[in-house]
């Protein structure tokens, strides 16, 4: 067991409800919600104050820590934009304290740890979050994408240049063209294709439900 002291990322007294009231609006975002389970809800939320005591944060109490820190960030609750994919699949995260919100019956999902495979639909924004001619980066697994708006609708195509592996969220738009900020190559953001010859990149099918954005992967 280690000696060193531990590095405390909430107050002391920290509570059950000052843990909803920090995740709930953040997982919202998301397109998430607390399990409609309020008993889970709460012995999950008591398992992760256990977890703070002991190691400074709130750990998923189902995962193991490797006690590298790079790595045991994407097992902090709430970790749901580090398994994007999985969850969208699962409907929930792992130990199903948060629930997609389109879930009627979170417990249903209680210790549910099923494989999926096939297309599934990760929500990425609100349609507000983004204006015309903007885009931002989005990971999804170990997909990076970017996500774009134009002329009211949503694309979506691989972040990375084929030029130099410039980051395409962070350029320019022009029309329906993104242009790489670090050397101007502009993409059609309709179908990924360029003037550059083998260098299209791929696109993802993007669907709008309900004032979210959602984009289709496979799992």
């Amino acid at each position: 067991m280690s000696d060193a002291p531990v590095r405390r990322r909430f107050f002391a007294g920290t509570t059950e409800d000052d843990l909803k009231e920090f995740m709930v609006p953040f997982v919202a975002r998301l397109g998430y919600r607390l399990n409609t389970d309020s008993g889970f809800v709460d012995a999950v939320l008591s398992s992760e104050l256990e977890i703070l005591a002991e190691t400074g944060d709130v750990y998923c109490p189902c995962r193991i820590r490797t006690g590298d820190p790079k790595a045991d960030v994407a097992i902090i609750c709430p970790c749901i934009p580090f398994h994007l994919d999985e969850f969208a699949a699962l409907r929930k995260c792992w130990c199903g304290l948060f629930i997609r919100t389109d879930v009627e019956d979170g417990s249903s999902l209680e210790g549910v740890i099923e494989e999926t495979s096939g297309p599934v639909d990760v929500r990425v924004a609100a349609v507000g979050d983004l204006v015309d001619g903007q885009a931002r980066h989005v990971k999804i697994g170990k997909r990076d994408i970017a996500l774009v708006r134009a002329a009211g609708e949503f694309f979506a195509l691989s972040d990375l240049c084929r030029h130099a592996f410039g980051p395409l969220s962070q350029g320019f738009m022009e029309g329906y063209h993104l242009a790489c900020p670090w050397h101007g190559w502009r993409y059609d953001v309709r179908d990924g294709s360029t003037d550059h010859p083998d260098s299209v990149v791929r696109t993802y099918p993007v669907v709008v439900r309900d004032g979210e954005v959602f984009i289709t992967v496979e799992v």
